[in-house]
């Protein structure tokens, strides 16, 4: 497989574990023909990775020894951005913490679930923690307008994105609280895209704007939006101005 790998070039990306969320960035980064190759450790994820062909350039490797890294092309100058995406907390800050000390310059967007897991990943060398929101605005890259979902993968890799995914509570007096989701046109008019919602009344589940549900929202609920900074903290503003 090395051998493989060194007749196809350097790769732009590395992804470490094959998560769900992994599976979704690399059907991304295929569609837009980056570079890039898969790292799995276990050979029963490793498969799913094998029959999913978003990339020819699979490995098995552990990455624990850094000249099994290095050939794999953790420092080779080509190399943007590398992914943590295992399910394994302990794996990604190890290998978040051997990728900064191999290569300054890459960024480095690792996986967290918690407060504390970021501050280990930030201290470990991450330059990006992907928490439970902006997975969900990751897995929708193929739901949104294309040139968004372009910009947003771009910006990641390229340490320059102007979009932000924030999640706002909607409280008794504002002027969101009893309405449906399709109505809520002063979001799209503030040059935003409502991701979804989170309902309190039904725990953790995420509704997604994109499959069609004309959910309506309470206080105490969640959206979440995506747009460029400067319009998200407008039309936080614009919320905050008009309470009822």
């Amino acid at each position: 497989m090395l051998s493989e790998h060194l007749k196809m070039g350097n790769p732009e990306v590395i992804i470490y574990g094959y998560s769900k969320l992994a599976a979704e960035i690399s059907s991304a980064l295929a569609q837009e023909n980056y570079k890039f190759l898969i790292i799995e450790p276990d050979l029963k994820i490793h498969k799913f990775a094998v029959l999913d062909r978003y990339t020819q350039e699979i490995y098995t490797k552990e990455c624990y020894d850094d000249d099994e890294f290095i050939t794999l092309g953790i420092c080779n100058p080509s190399l943007k951005a590398l992914y943590c995406l295992h399910n394994d907390f302990n794996r990604n800050l190890f290998i978040t913490l051997s990728a900064r000390n191999l290569n300054q310059d890459i960024q480095i967007i690792a996986l967290s679930s918690s407060d504390n897991e970021t501050k280990k990943l930030k201290l470990a060398g991450a330059s990006v923690t992907i928490n439970p929101y902006e997975i969900v605005g990751l897995r929708i890259f193929r739901q949104i307008d294309k040139p968004i979902s372009i910009k947003l993968l771009e910006g990641i890799l390229h340490k320059n994105s102007e979009f932000l995914i924030r999640e706002i509570l909607i409280t008794k007096g504002s002027i969101l609280n009893g309405l449906f989701s399709k109505e809520i046109e002063v979001i799209s008019a503030n040059n935003l895209i409502l991701l979804g919602v989170q309902d309190k009344e039904i725990g953790k589940e995420f509704i997604f704007s994109s499959r069609g549900i004309n959910h309506k929202i309470d206080d105490g609920d969640i959206i979440v939006v995506l747009g460029k900074e400067e319009d998200v903290k407008n039309f936080e503003a614009f919320l905050v101005q008009n309470q009822k």
